[in-house]
């Protein structure tokens, strides 16, 4: 409420003492105190009226009017604590006075301003319900939209802001219920782009963390083939080099078994040629011996050896020769047999 409202009241009310009265107790120390109050309300001197006016309604037996001014010099004087207090006292003392609606009004702004923005909605929804005609109407209304604001309960608060807006027009606080109404839109629209921003950010949080712990996973499973590569390239070269040292000692036992073979295919031939040679000799000087079928004296040609597996390995065997051994056997036994006759 204005200024000028509570000093229009303050004079109304100092014009209309009885004469009986201040003026006529003009004498006695509490309604000194109590003029003193009344003009240092006028003169807007709020630390004055509050020090008068409290000593005015210490005595116990003060007026309505002096609890009001006290009330107002209070809430001007941004005592809120004392201001509710002292509303509640008057609403105890004077439950039919003529200043309740207004100390009730009081009591809710006090309550408003020390932040009790819950016990303001109870308080002005009240004075709302009980007074839908009183001058105070819109701005109650206002103080329960702000006090939605302040809580944050926007959808609240706007429907009681345009409420203001459309039946008031012309009311003290529609202008501030305007501008209320333009923050909350703002706020609004700031409301559903952080929402599209926190779920544009949850959904890149969620696709990165998928995106990350599938890479992770990839790199895990080709790390395992890897290993599992290396492990069978291990695997495969242990085999290979024992197939490599097996096939060496192979080629070993091979070339000792070739040399093995050539030694006793060197023996054969010097056998052969020995025994060509020595048939021969026997040919020439036994010539009784050649009237024998020629197959006996024939020297057979030297083929090729004929290989066989024997209780000693692998032995090598040349037919040519071993006819050739008998032929010189059976020759012998003739020789020994001539020279046993010639003897005799």
């Amino acid at each position: 409420m204005k200024r000028g409202v509570f000093l229009a009241v303050f004079l109304c009310l100092l014009f209309c003492l009885p004469v009986t009265g201040l003026w006529a107790r003009s004498t006695d120390e509490q309604n000194l105190a109590t003029l003193q109050g009344y003009e240092a309300f006028r003169d807007g001197d709020w630390v004055s009226a509050l020090f008068f006016l409290r000593k005015a309604v210490g005595y116990g037996n003060a007026s309505q009017e002096s609890w009001y001014l006290l009330i107002l010099s209070e809430m001007y004087g941004q005592e809120y604590e004392a201001a509710a207090k002292d509303c509640q006292q008057y609403m105890k003392l004077f439950p039919e006075g003529s200043f309740y609606p207004l100390v009730k009004y009081q009591y809710g702004r006090a309550l408003y301003c020390s932040g009790l923005y819950q016990e303001t909605i109870a308080q002005f929804s009240e004075f709302c319900h009980t007074y839908p005609s009183s001058e105070f109407y819109p701005s109650a209304v206002f103080y329960i939209a702000e006090s939605f604001f302040n809580e944050y309960n926007y959808s609240s608060a706007k429907s009681l802001y345009q409420r203001l807006v459309e039946d008031f027009p012309s009311a003290e606080r529609t202008p501030e219920a305007r501008d209320r109404l333009l923050m909350i839109a703002q706020a609004e629209r700031e409301e559903k782009l952080l929402y599209l921003l926190r779920v544009t950010g949850e959904e890149y949080l969620a696709a990165k963390e998928d995106y990350e712990k599938q890479l992770r996973q990839y790199q895990s499973e080709d790390s395992m083939g890897l290993q599992d590569q290396l492990s069978k390239s291990f695997s495969d070269i242990k085999v290979m080099r024992s197939t490599v040292e097996e096939l060496q000692g192979q080629n070993a036992e091979q070339a000792r078994r070739i040399a093995q073979l050539e030694e006793e295919n060197k023996y054969l031939q010097i056998s052969a040629g020995e025994a060509r040679r020595l048939a021969t000799d026997l040919a020439t000087a036994a010539p009784a011996v050649t009237e024998q079928p020629e197959e006996t004296t024939a020297v057979p040609s030297f083929g090729e050896p004929v290989k066989e597996e024997g209780a000693m390995g692998m032995v090598v065997r040349y037919p040519e020769l071993e006819v050739l051994r008998a032929k010189a056997a059976e020759l012998q036994r003739l020789l020994e047999e001539k020279s046993i006759g010639e003897e005799k």
